[in-house]
């Protein structure tokens, strides 16, 4: 028998024994479980509703409706997609997008997609740095960010919002997250002629991987080696940690993926992002 169940906290060691055994699959789970658990938090973004899709007792599908409107999944069963209990659960959370493995993502997308509508369909993908950054200096340009310059700073960083498209942010909620991670090493400016013209920080951290974030260079400062720059120094605060450095990056981004590889970064997993409307 088959079934789709609500998780709780009696799922744990289900769950989590579920998650590692496909850690690069289950990434986007992992980080929301490792920050919130089981357990729904209300005032938490990265809590949520979880749906476990079981077989005989065997947990073989995890559906995360997050309080940010996301929907995160992983099955390893297609049977699931014939569930209508699963349709039914996305229709009640009206996520404004899915994500998960790309494959896994085409085959629910196809279980609903004549009822809704798709914004925007974009493929991205998980890179691992294979090998120790060797013989890299660091360079002047690039320096640890303070509040101060941050604050001199914010026509820079709602430039660097709109860029990635999280117009949701303020000021202040920007440079809180930028003085949380002030003397850590994980936040860094690109700087020329004494301006702020770069960013890249650590953006998450999950088990014994740190993700690199945020990387980006104002347009008339581009092709001149600063976003490899910062990439190569966060590299080091990760390094020196006992860290192995991970990223993601959108599959079309084609100067982007070319710098990394450039560095030693390796693709682990392709992932697909769906922006919907119900």
């Amino acid at each position: 028998m088959s079934q789709i169940i609500k998780l709780n906290e009696a799922h744990q060691a289900q769950v989590e024994k579920y998650f590692y055994s496909d850690f690069w699959g289950c990434i986007e789970l992992i980080k929301c479980y490792e920050k919130a658990g089981l357990k729904y938090q209300i005032a938490n973004k990265d809590s949520g509703v979880y749906y476990g899709y079981f077989e005989e007792k065997l947990l073989l599908g995890v559906f995360l409706f997050t309080n940010n409107k996301r929907c995160l999944l992983h099955f390893k069963s297609e049977q699931v997609t014939r569930k209508v209990d699963l349709l039914k659960a996305i229709k009640f959370h009206k996520p404004e997008y899915m994500s998960g493995p790309a494959d896994m993502v085409a085959l629910i997308w196809k279980m609903f997609e004549r009822t809704v509508k798709r914004y925007n369909y974009k493929n991205s993908m998980y890179m691992v740095l294979n090998e120790k950054l060797l013989d890299f200096s660091v360079d002047q340009q690039i320096v640890e960010a303070t509040f101060n310059v941050a604050k001199a700073s914010s026509n820079f960083l709602v430039a660097v919002e709109k860029h990635f498209g999280r117009n949701h942010m303020t000021i202040n909620q920007i440079q809180k997250r930028i003085e949380l991670k002030m003397g850590t090493g994980e936040y860094l400016f690109a700087q020329c002629d004494h301006q702020v013209v770069g960013q890249g920080f650590v953006e998450e951290k999950v088990k014994a991987f740190w993700q690199i974030g945020g990387v980006f260079v104002v347009p008339n400062k581009r092709g001149i080696g600063l976003a490899r720059k910062l990439v190569c120094t966060l590299i080091q605060t990760i390094q020196s940690q006992g860290c192995i450095p991970i990223l993601a990056v959108l599959k079309d981004n084609h100067s982007a993926v070319s710098l990394y590889e450039s560095i030693g970064f390796v693709e682990s997993i392709e992932f697909s992002i769906i922006e919907i409307e119900f």
